[in-house]
């Protein structure tokens, strides 16, 4: 059962494939990311996930995080806030950062308090 309550805090790391086929890998608090999972949803990159410049697959990533973190619900409606708020700004290939939530939170989630 999901917890409710929406965390403060995240580890995320990624790094970008050099094929030239996507096969970009990123693991959400040790567990990884699988593309399937948020496709089902909506599909923005059945290429993969992306961050950056790659508007399409860091909008792919923004939903599978959000659907890890979030109720279904919510998560389709804040997702692309998370991609502009955190993911469009990555501009490397690997990285491994702790992104805090709380003002996230705070500002995108009020409004589905009672979904939550």
């Amino acid at each position: 059962m999901r917890n409710p309550v929406p965390p403060a805090t995240i580890r995320l790391r990624g790094i970008r494939s050099v094929t030239a086929f996507s096969d970009n890998k990123v693991w959400l608090d040790h567990k990884r990311l699988k593309l399937g999972k948020s496709l089902k949803v909506k599909a923005h990159s059945i290429n993969g996930f992306g961050w950056g410049k790659d508007e399409k697959g860091a909008a792919q990533l923004a939903l599978a995080i959000c659907l890890e973190i979030y109720p279904p619900d919510v998560a389709g409606q804040v997702y692309r806030h998370f991609k502009s708020a955190f993911l469009t700004a990555i501009e490397v290939d690997c990285f491994d950062l702790n992104l805090h939530l709380t003002e996230f939170n705070e500002v995108h989630l009020p409004v589905f308090q009672e979904v939550v």
